[in-house]
């Protein structure tokens, strides 16, 4: 048992310091002080004390989680995240998560399907969406639906030429067109058709002059750079940097844009990748 000797509240703060036996035992949030009834002169065995101590805990959880969902909204899986870094243990975590899940201000499918119609209007296919709001946290089931119901208008080709349009240092060249539709999430055939509608690739090699070529060819050469010619260069060089393409999405685009990139025509990357897939 121990004495509550003096309960002193602190400055700026919603919070009581709480001293036993003339000594500072605990800050407890001022709410949990009212509502246990703490007073000077009462008595508190040890099992009183800790359930004081956990409550005092889970209030100060649930105070950081609703000021960090009002800073930020954030996925369950987020929010968990946050707290856990916070030093909360993990039974306070799963505690507020079910508590702030009860208030109504963390529905995961909602906040999915915001996101999901910014990135929608922000120039970004289906591909990069999912792969960005499964990096959030977000479920399967949730980034499905969400993604269903934002992109139910999207227009793969017309939204590919609006955002290379906004960029024309990038849509004045076709590989980093390409790449760069790529890097969004567009189909390859998508990004293909509209880097060529925007910027038609250059002549080939084979029709520059002949110092030309031998030039460059002697350039590719010296920064061991894969090219159409040198396939077997090109798939060690996929292999070694996109490892996954063969049962990744995103990597498996990664992958076909670094062959455009290098040379390889759309054909030559594709069959690359189905080589890879068959693996």
């Amino acid at each position: 048992m121990g004495e509550i000797t003096r309960l002193a509240a602190v400055a700026g703060k919603a919070s009581v310091r709480v001293h036993i036996d003339g000594r500072f035992w605990a800050s407890l949030p001022l709410g949990v002080v009212a509502d246990e009834g703490l007073q000077v002169g009462e008595d508190l065995s040890q099992a009183r004390r800790e359930d004081l101590e956990h409550q005092g805990l889970a209030e100060r959880a649930l105070a950081f989680a609703i000021k960090s969902l009002d800073f930020r909204m954030a996925s369950r899986a987020q929010l968990g995240e946050r707290l856990a870094r916070k030093g909360f243990p993990e039974a306070t975590v799963t505690l507020t998560l079910e508590r702030i899940a009860a208030l109504g201000v963390l529905d995961d499918y909602a906040l999915a399907l915001t996101r999901s119609r910014r990135l929608a209007e922000g120039g970004y296919a289906q591909g990069s969406a999912r792969q960005r709001l499964r990096r959030q946290g977000f479920g399967d089931a949730d980034v499905a639906r969400a993604i269903e119901e934002a992109y139910v208008e999207f227009e793969p080709a017309a939204v590919a030429r609006r955002v290379l349009s906004a960029r024309p240092s990038i849509a004045a060249n076709h590989r980093r067109a390409y790449a760069f539709l790529a890097r969004r999430g567009f189909d390859p055939k998508v990004a293909g058709q509209i880097a060529a509608e925007l910027a038609p690739p250059a002549a080939s090699p084979s029709r520059r002059t002949g110092q030309s070529a031998a030039t460059g060819a002697s350039d590719a050469r010296s920064r061991r750079t894969p090219t159409p010619s040198d396939p077997a260069e090109l798939e060690r060089q996929v292999r070694r940097r996109y490892p996954t393409a063969g049962s990744d999405g995103g990597a498996a685009r990664r992958a076909h844009a670094y062959c455009v990139r290098h040379g390889a025509t759309a054909t030559q990357a594709q069959a690359l990748l189905r080589a890879l897939r068959s693996e």
